[in-house]
């Protein structure tokens, strides 16, 4: 059974990219408020938050005050006056919790770590089921900022485990191997955007809860078949059914989302076999991720860029 300390990541991973994420299914809403690329834009500037978070994760000793602190930012995002420095301050929190969880789940089992990353999926489930049962911005942000508070007293007693600051940035290839394998997640927020004009977002929710199962069995495919071919064989996956989503069939997201997705498990494993420290994997993952600030914003300039930078950086992982 799951002990309470290996639980932690999973939780520190999901909900944070809950409150990120579900603005992406609301983005037609917010463009009657916003021009386009302006609700496009925020979706994508806690990325640039996220760097900050991921610095200065090593001095907060409790995840108590992040996700009090994400309740009230979560709450915030209601008034559109001050929605954009608030999504920024969620990415700060964001990029925190994240590298925490990753530090931790690093230094744990297969199991844990598949699970901590899978996070990113939870955390669109979780967004998928409240916009289809909720469907309403404000009583979204109210309900969610409810229950995240919740979450943060249910149990006082636990808490980040103390870590040895260290300031130490990671290897330029390691910001590079992230943003290259990051970049399905990032061409996956403008999915529902996309696929609620073709009335096929109930694709979404089946195709995040394959990546979940993804996140699992790729690293322990991995440990047979060993992790660089692991790598090959997944990217050429992603680059196959990623064009024929975006260009052919929404049908192949099933594929491009749980291999997309799922490559993130093997990357944390891989990137300590290069010699990269356990505890700069969150930095490198949440500088990497300046990919999902220029993705979306990107594709409200040139619709087709989504493909072309999935095709520029699946030869990156090809070569790596």
């Amino acid at each position: 059974m799951m002990s309470k300390k290996e639980f932690l990541p999973i939780l520190a991973y999901s909900i944070p990219t809950y409150v990120l994420v579900y603005p992406s299914f609301f983005v037609n809403t917010l463009a009657r408020e916003f021009p386009y690329w302006e609700a496009f834009l925020l979706l994508s500037l806690p990325f640039l938050g996220r760097i900050i978070g991921s610095l200065i994760y090593q001095f907060f000793k409790s995840y108590i005050i992040p996700l009090l602190t994400l309740s009230i930012l979560t709450l915030l995002q209601i008034d559109l006056n001050i929605i954009f420095p608030v999504r920024f301050l969620i990415g700060i929190i964001f990029g925190l919790m994240t590298s925490y969880a990753v530090d931790n789940a690093v230094k744990t089992n297969n199991l844990v770590l598949g699970l901590t990353t899978a996070g990113w999926s939870i955390g669109w489930i979780l967004s998928y089921i409240a916009y289809t049962t909720i469907h309403n911005w404000n009583q979204i942000c109210i309900i969610s900022s409810i229950i995240i508070v919740s979450i943060a007293l249910l149990d006082r007693r636990v808490s980040l485990d103390k870590i040895k600051i260290n300031i130490s940035l990671p290897k330029t290839s390691s910001i590079i191997v992230y943003f290259s394998a990051l970049t399905p997640a990032f061409t996956l927020q403008i999915i529902p955007s996309i696929f609620e004009k073709a009335h096929t977002t109930w694709l979404i929710l089946p195709s995040y809860l394959l990546s979940i199962a993804a996140y699992t069995i790729l690293p322990i495919i991995a440990s047979k078949i060993g992790l660089k071919r692991c790598i090959i064989i997944t990217t050429l996956g992603i680059l196959i059914s990623g064009i024929t989503t975006f260009l052919i069939t929404p049908y192949t997201l099933l594929p491009y989302t749980s291999l997309g997705l799922g490559i993130l498990s093997l990357i944390p494993k891989y990137l300590t076999t290069k010699n990269e420290k356990a505890n700069t994997l969150g930095i490198a993952l949440n500088i990497g991720s300046i990919g999902g600030l220029i993705i979306p914003t990107l594709y409200t300039i040139i619709p087709t860029s989504p493909e072309s930078i999935l095709i520029i950086t699946s030869i990156i992982l090809l070569t790596i």
